[in-house]
């Protein structure tokens, strides 16, 4: 999504930014907050936005393989709560299901799964002036949900189809098998919205999700509940 805000803020001739709010300035057009995490009191002027969720379980076993690989800096710094180990090789030396509880109830960082899922979890969504979309809409129907999202911000229909050309450069539906592999930040090359189910048909991990979240999670968020 950054990707895709970011072109065609750049040819719309835009100002965008992705940053926390700290950093955003008052000109900006579109801004990006990765974690949604904004004090809506300190923005003096009218917004609207939307904001985009995932399913937890997808969260936390994209977030497990992708922390296992990643070079980003803050999961390689050694961390004395973790034992004077980094959070990447604290993952890494644990076997699959203790790796996957780790990343589940992990919330040392910003980037952790328990941070980002409580952060949906604790969203409003009775906002009249966000609308609420998913990450799996968005991977099933890639030019619908853009669509919805360019409308809302008040595009034109031509301006939505130039929208829709610049973000199909960044729809990875349509990376051959070869493109998917070379990319790191890519964890299910195949793509599978379901991957999460063959971790969490597991009785442990879902009576250890249950110790973590909230019993109304999904329900709140608009999920199907499938570890009932």
């Amino acid at each position: 999504m950054m990707k895709i805000l970011r072109d065609v803020c750049n040819h719309f001739k835009l100002k965008f930014q992705y940053c926390s709010q700290k950093k955003l300035r008052y000109d900006t057009d579109i801004w990006m907050e990765n974690h949604s995490n904004i004090d809506f009191s300190a923005l003096h002027r009218p917004i609207i936005g939307t904001h985009m969720i995932r399913n937890p379980c997808g969260i936390i076993i994209s977030a497990y393989e992708y922390h296992k690989i990643t070079d980003e800096p803050w999961a390689n710094e050694k961390n004395q709560k973790l034992g004077n180990t980094s959070y990447k090789n604290a993952i890494n030396i644990l076997k699959e299901k203790d790796g996957i509880y780790f990343e589940m109830k992990n919330n040392l960082y910003k980037e952790s799964s328990r941070n980002t899922i409580m952060d949906i979890y604790n969203w409003n969504y009775n906002m009249p002036n966000f609308l609420e979309t998913k990450y799996e809409d968005l991977m099933t129907d890639f030019n619908g949900t853009l669509t919805r999202i360019f409308k809302y911000y008040g595009f034109t229909t031509s301006m939505i189809n130039m929208a829709l050309k610049i973000a199909g450069n960044h729809n990875i539906n349509t990376k051959d098998q070869t493109a998917l592999n070379n990319d790191n930040h890519i964890t299910n090359k195949s793509l599978d919205l379901d991957k999460w189910k063959q971790f969490f048909s597991d009785s442990e991990l879902k009576h250890k999700f249950w110790e973590v979240y909230p019993s109304n999670i999904f329900t709140k968020i608009g999920y199907t509940n499938y570890l009932a």
